[in-house]
């Protein structure tokens, strides 16, 4: 998942390139002329200028804020235009809205805001593509091909690793290599294109492709292979005839292989066989937990989850606020876990420890990170309180086995990875930390087999009386539970 940096680097230095000035500033002035050029009679002129200003003080703001002058400009990407079109809606909007308690905007176009934004964000936009084009054809200047062989190349497949391929010999080949055409097993996706490059046929055309290309004076060196070779079907291994002469005299690559991107089979199950994944054998008695229930559950998760989200919001910015100024920022915590299935995710917290490192670099001391602010946000579980986000998502339920870290997985993990984790579970009610690794498992395992709403209605209130009693009481309780387990289970 792209975007999560850890704590001790998250924070990105504040600049401004002077471009971006320039843009903000002509920016409103343009917009002005293009809606209505009479804005700029003398009755009218001053609010143009608190206008002006007011969007001059606020992009600036944003824009520094939002930390796009950090962008490269020779690697500008789709996600940037993105990033910087948010940027340039945050800074109309907001202009908007301040210049509206100023001045009411009496005189000012109601559309002039949405003009605004396209002007502010095409003006960031095309400026940062102009730049990347001229870094791409310094460089090219700059660099001379060498001695590296020519190479002719079609790629087998049109998806997205292709795409990713196309753009690398684009960037770093500097002409030496070059992908001509590309195949694809789908006959329906011929005449189409990928970044420039046609889907000329598939692979059962590939003799005739190669030497069509040779009356044309063209050699193909190399076919580099995009689809994953294991569901690569078998009809195209015949279809690119390997045996034959025409396609001896090419290279073929398969690119997961290079990358070393190749699958491996897990044993965790997915997608068909997600259902199998709810039978279980305990003991040696087969039993199935009870999956209506879990639907019935997930929509009273996705009910009740909403409705806290509205309810705490100013819970969460009162805590975001105290986490800020005892923490530092980041506020939210997030660390990757073992969801249902084995699918990864990533849980959300509000922050309790601070940094690893410190501000000059150095390594802080394990017992010094945990805050006075922090021990009270674990101790009142109000650092759990963003997870509501994971359970309207999907990832997590209200009550479920507690989702582990994969090197924290138990050795039998099939039965807690069935079901979605929770927020707080049986073993959590039970002991939670204070039990052994087996004992929680055995635990969460009692809790998949035996689901229900008295079951889960009895754990949110053992929750609530835990935070209360504390571990002690949990832990004398959980001893007299795994006495009383029936039918036993693997401790």
């Amino acid at each position: 998942m792209t975007g999560f940096i850890p704590t001790s680097r998250a924070n990105r230095p504040r600049r401004i390139e002077m471009y971006d000035v320039i843009s903000a500033s002509a920016a409103p002035w343009l917009a002005f002329a293009l809606r209505d050029p009479r804005c700029f009679e003398p009755e009218l002129i001053d609010q143009v200028i608190i206008y002006c200003a007011i969007s001059l003080l606020v992009a600036v703001a944003v824009l520094i804020w939002s930390g796009i002058s950090n962008i490269i400009a020779r690697y500008f990407s789709a996600a940037d235009g993105y990033h910087i079109l948010r940027a340039a809606f945050t800074s109309a909007s907001v202009t908007s809205m301040v210049a509206f308690f100023v001045t009411r905007l009496d005189t000012i176009p109601r559309s002039l805001p949405i003009i605004h934004f396209f002007v502010l964000g095409a003006f960031l936009v095309v400026g940062r593509l102009v730049r990347a084009r001229s870094v791409q054809r310094e460089e090219m200047d700059g660099e001379k091909a060498g001695l590296i062989e020519h190479e002719n190349i079609i790629v087998l497949g049109a998806n997205s690793i292709a795409s990713f391929y196309i753009r690398m010999i684009d960037s770093f080949a500097h002409g030496n290599r070059k992908v001509l055409a590309v195949i694809d097993p789908n006959p329906r996706l011929r005449n189409r294109t990928i970044l420039g490059r046609q889907v000329i046929g598939t692979p059962a055309d590939l003799p005739d492709i190669l030497r069509e290309y040779k009356i044309h004076g063209i050699d193909i060196h190399k076919l580099v292979v995009t689809i994953d070779k294991s569901k690569l079907p078998e009809k195209v291994w015949e279809d690119l005839h390997l045996n034959n002469r025409p396609s001896r005299q090419i290279n073929i690559e398969f690119i997961a292989e290079r990358l070393g991107l190749t699958r491996h089979s897990s044993k965790l199950p997915s997608g068909r066989e997600a259902d199998a994944a709810f039978q279980h054998r305990v003991n040696g008695a087969e039993v199935r937990p009870r999956r209506n229930y879990w639907k019935l559950k997930r929509l009273g998760d996705i009910i009740i989850a909403g409705s806290l989200l509205v309810v705490l919001a100013p819970l969460f910015a009162v805590v975001a606020l105290v986490t800020r100024l005892g923490i530092g920022a980041p506020v939210i915590f997030w660390q990757r876990r073992v969801g249902r299935l084995g699918a990864p995710f990533f849980v959300f917290k509000f922050r309790t420890l601070l940094a690893p490192f410190d501000a000059q670099g150095r390594l802080r001391d394990e017992s010094a990170r945990l805050p006075a602010v922090g021990a009270f946000l674990r101790r009142t579980r109000l650092d759990e309180l963003p997870q509501l986000f994971n359970i309207l998502r999907g990832e997590m339920s209200f009550v479920g086995p507690r989702p582990l870290l994969p090197v924290d997985q138990p050795s039998d993990v099939e039965s807690r990875l069935s079901v979605p984790p929770g927020i707080t579970g049986w073993a959590q009610v039970h002991g939670g930390n204070l039990v052994a690794p087996d004992e929680k498992n055995a635990l969460d395992e009692y809790y998949v087999l035996n689901a229900s709403l008295w079951l889960d209605l009895k754990i949110i209130l053992k929750t609530m009386l835990f935070l209360i009693t504390g571990d002690l009481h949990a832990r004398n309780d959980a001893k007299n539970h795994m006495k009383n387990i029936a039918p036993p289970l693997r401790v």
